[in-house]
């Protein structure tokens, strides 16, 4: 989970100067439950301390649309 949450924070850098120059606020969407019942919330609190701590809004399931989209899709 934190191997995704790093290569999303990778490319948000990657983007930021985009996101600057256009006023959009960056956020980083993490694919993990924020329902303690599913496995992946056992990573939420260490996911969002480093999402928050690189500088973005944080954004978890069911908030996080761009996860439950692509996550599934990604090329490792």
């Amino acid at each position: 989970m934190l191997v995704e949450v790093a290569k999303s924070i990778e490319i948000a850098y990657e983007l930021c100067n985009i996101f600057i120059e256009h006023h959009v606020e960056m956020e980083v969407h993490a694919d993990i439950n924020t329902n303690p019942q599913f496995k992946s919330n056992d990573a939420l609190r260490e996911a969002m301390g480093y999402i928050l701590g690189m500088g973005f809004a944080f954004k978890a399931k069911p908030e996080a649309f761009a996860s439950s989209c692509c996550a599934d899709k990604a090329v490792n």
